[in-house]
């Protein structure tokens, strides 16, 4: 019986430490909670089941190197991203989901940007003004399924080539229905669209209501070095 009470004893003791040791590892992003000062909120914490994919924390864009940290916060408004549930829960009913390639971007990384594919028409150019990304009220993202497999779709991200447009023309009939779901459901929540990117959109909705951009020195973010 002594040797039954001393077990469950050491059970007990080690699952604590289990617990212990997990608690310990959730690492708060200190970027993102000084991000909520302007009421930007982060994706990965605010919205759990929303696939997150920055592209520009990759080599897989434009400038071929990493212009985001590796703990870049996922940040948009709060209103855009309560919009964004909305997009998902109406998504998943048809066996979608919703993946972010790109949110709040900092005016820093606008800027090289426009120094990478300024000639694309991709980038608004900072003399002119800053991108709504700049203001966390704009989102591009793509489709994948429930099993987290991006689906078929008219381009990859940043394409610089007539595939790009928001009206796909080609003719792939799974394509097609992929991009009339994402744009029909995203326009059907006051999102808009550009003429040279079918994964981006705006949040019309604050287009009346302007919100300053969020520089990343203002939430702490060290952004790294370009070559």
């Amino acid at each position: 019986m002594l040797q039954i009470r001393l077990l469950l004893a050491g059970m007990i003791v080690a699952l604590a430490g289990c617990a212990v040791e997990r608690r310990s590892a959730i690492v708060v992003n200190p970027s993102a909670t000084l991000a909520a000062q302007y009421d930007l909120v982060d994706v990965r914490t605010f919205l759990p089941d929303v696939s997150v994919d920055l592209r520009y924390s990759t080599h897989k864009n434009i400038a071929h190197q990493p212009l985001y940290p590796p703990n870049m916060p996922c940040l948009l408004r709060r209103s855009t991203a309560l919009k964004l549930k909305k997009a998902q829960d109406r998504l998943r009913p048809l066996g979608y989901a919703i993946r972010i390639w790109d949110a709040w971007r900092p005016p820093e990384v606008q800027r090289e940007l426009m120094a990478a594919g300024g000639g694309t028409g991709m980038f608004l150019d900072p003399r002119v003004g800053w991108s709504r990304h700049c203001s966390g009220v704009a989102v591009d993202l793509t489709l994948i399924d429930l099993e987290g497999r991006e689906q078929r779709m008219p381009s990859s991200h940043d394409e610089n080539s007539d595939r790009a447009y928001f009206q796909y023309s080609g003719g792939d009939p799974v394509v097609k229905r992929n991009i009339e779901v994402l744009q029909g459901t995203m326009k059907s929540l006051g999102f808009t669209t550009i003429d040279l990117e079918w994964w981006h959109f705006d949040d019309a909705d604050c287009w009346t209501r302007p919100k300053p951009e969020v520089w990343a020195r203002d939430i702490g973010l060290h952004l790294p070095p370009v070559r």
